[in-house]
């Protein structure tokens, strides 16, 4: 892709209902900075969990039909002729599912706008080739006619994402990687004080792909870089669309790297079939929740990865033989190292002083082949606590209460 000029319609995602739904029947709208536009649109409500029982185009039919509670029909986006989506800020919270970028560009969605983002929505958008901007000036144009280079939309990400933007996406600039055409700036720093991240960020960088050596003297906040996991999960709602990713990526006979270091769950749909609506089953999502299983199985017999299953009791399902989240921190993950998880639970392993987050199917796939992941060093805030925490308050109530702050 050269450029982008606005071919389609613009789909703002008003406060106001009843200016959504006369969008959706056919008026247009144009940018007005007064117009109160939806804040915190999250994955889940751009692709339900129902809805990611698919990973493939279909998703476009569900595009944002749990938006404030099913306000938006199956197949209303998708036959809009949208060509960008705007909201409000926050835009991606949630699950770290890669389904909700994904459908919004197979709706034939090529922008989002927002005043921001959510890293793993922001990383997914990137991977797959959704172009990004928080530059409502850039709207403007487009509505104006005008045509816009990609540089437009990547100029102001690090040297690394700039990079895959402007490459179509994560397979194409990585396969550039790993042949040794493309080699990204490597951060260079003398031996500075540095945080537990910093330092296990320091030691896991990829220093040369090719070669596979990792470790720099030292990183900072800012720095960009690829930097090698210790631990890969993936859980049945997600290994799916991943293996797709993954052979459409990197061919059919391209194999795991590492198949010890990487596991399997199925965890979320244990019980599914006893507790699915009637509306959903009349939608076929038991017999598309099976292949996703199915699918999952097969990977894991194909790579010699280790699988944990359902437990079964007298030949029906007793639940999950773990969960993916708490298996990893009570027996898989071990301190300093770095995990990665298709669930945006995946951070609970920072308990056992990992590095630890979610990403979507591309990073996935991606770390499949190479055990690499991209990463942007994060900043650090100091947060300093006095006093005594009331009756009935705990640790977790702290920490929900930092991170609603608007500086977090």
């Amino acid at each position: 892709m050269s450029g982008i000029r606005l071919a389609g319609r613009v789909l703002y995602l008003t406060a106001d209902a009843q200016l959504l739904r006369a969008q959706l029947a056919g008026e247009n709208l144009h940018f007005d900075a007064a117009r109160p536009l939806l804040a915190n649109v999250s994955t889940d409500e751009l692709t339900p969990a129902w809805a990611c029982y698919y990973y493939d185009r279909t998703l476009a039919r569900y595009c944002l039909v749990g938006l404030r509670g099913d306000s938006i029909a199956r197949d209303a986006v998708r036959d809009g002729g949208f060509q960008v989506i705007v909201s409000g800020p926050s835009k991606g919270c949630g699950s770290s599912r890669e389904t909700a970028p994904y459908a919004e560009l197979a709706c034939g969605v090529r922008v989002v706008f927002a005043p921001s983002f959510e890293k793993i929505y922001l990383q997914n958008c990137q991977n797959i080739g959704l172009l990004t901007s928080t530059d409502f000036g850039l709207l403007e144009r487009l509505e104006r006619g005008e045509e816009l280079s990609l540089s437009a939309f990547s100029q102001h990400l690090s040297p690394i994402s700039r990079a895959i933007v402007e490459a179509g996406g994560l397979f194409a600039y990585n396969r550039a990687r790993l042949s040794g055409s493309v080699r990204p700036d490597l951060p260079s720093h003398a031996l500075r004080p540095m945080t537990l991240a910093e330092k296990i960020l320091a030691t896991h960088a990829v220093a040369d792909a090719e070669r596979g050596s990792l470790g720099l003297a030292a990183v900072a906040p800012g720095d960009a870089l690829f930097a090698r996991a210790d631990l890969r999960f993936s859980h049945e709602y997600v290994t799916p669309m991943a293996d797709a990713l993954f052979r459409a990526g990197f061919g059919e006979d391209a194999r795991v790297a590492d198949p010890d270091s990487l596991v399997l769950f199925r965890d979320h749909l244990t019980f599914l079939e006893s507790v699915m609506p009637e509306k959903h089953r009349a939608l076929g999502l038991v017999e598309q929740s099976r292949e996703l299983v199915n699918v999952q199985r097969a990977f894991a017999l194909r790579h010699g990865v280790r699988l944990f299953g359902e437990v079964e009791r007298d030949g029906k399902p007793a639940g999950s033989e773990a969960i993916c989240h708490n298996k990893v921190i009570e027996d898989l993950a071990l301190p300093g190292e770095l995990v990665i998880g298709t669930d945006s639970h995946t951070c609970m392993a920072g308990v056992l002083g990992c590095l630890a987050f979610g990403v979507g199917s591309t990073d996935m796939a991606n770390a499949w082949l190479t055990r690499d992941v991209r990463v942007d060093v994060p900043e650090s805030a100091r947060v300093v606590l006095s006093g005594k925490l009331s009756q009935g308050v705990c640790a977790k109530d702290v920490m929900l209460f930092l991170l609603a702050q608007p500086e977090i």
